[in-house]
């Protein structure tokens, strides 16, 4: 490894969460709003657009967890509006809170935009954070430059 792709590793990577728990309307479109940050190396996760841009062309290490108070916690991870991966989490319906969480490497390209989908099959409530703790959150690392 070379100083550039070390020093690109270091600045490449977010850990991006809900704020407050909110409602999502089944077939609205729109992504989880992780409008909280806790870290975001190289200012590459838009608050506003809820994307995350890749800075490099490499391999990315991507975990979602999705909290929600539906039995059918869905999240589809998206590279620029495209589906890549579907997660999936069904249980009975119990009045409890569950989550959904993928990890996965991605590969992707420089510039390349990064969202996550919720998929309910109803409309559901999306968790927060609870002032101590992350329950809906995206982390987003950069392991290999190409």
């Amino acid at each position: 490894m070379n100083v550039f792709h070390f020093a690109a590793q270091m600045n490449a990577g977010a850990l991006v969460y809900v704020v407050s728990q909110y409602n999502w309307i089944q077939g609205s479109g729109d992504y989880i709003k992780y409008n909280g940050k806790k870290y975001d190396r190289g200012n590459n996760y838009d608050t506003t657009t809820y994307k995350y841009t890749a800075p490099l062309t490499g391999q990315y290490l991507v975990t979602s967890n999705l909290y929600t108070s539906t039995n059918k916690a869905h999240q589809e991870i998206q590279i620029n509006g495209v589906g890549f991966t579907r997660s999936y989490r069904y249980v009975p319906d119990t009045g409890s809170w569950l989550g959904s969480e993928p990890t996965l490497v991605l590969e992707m390209n420089a510039g390349d935009k990064l969202s996550v989908l919720p998929m309910f099959g109803a409309d559901g409530v999306i968790g927060g954070s609870d002032g101590t703790y992350m329950t809906t959150w995206l982390s987003v690392s950069l392991l290999y430059v190409a």
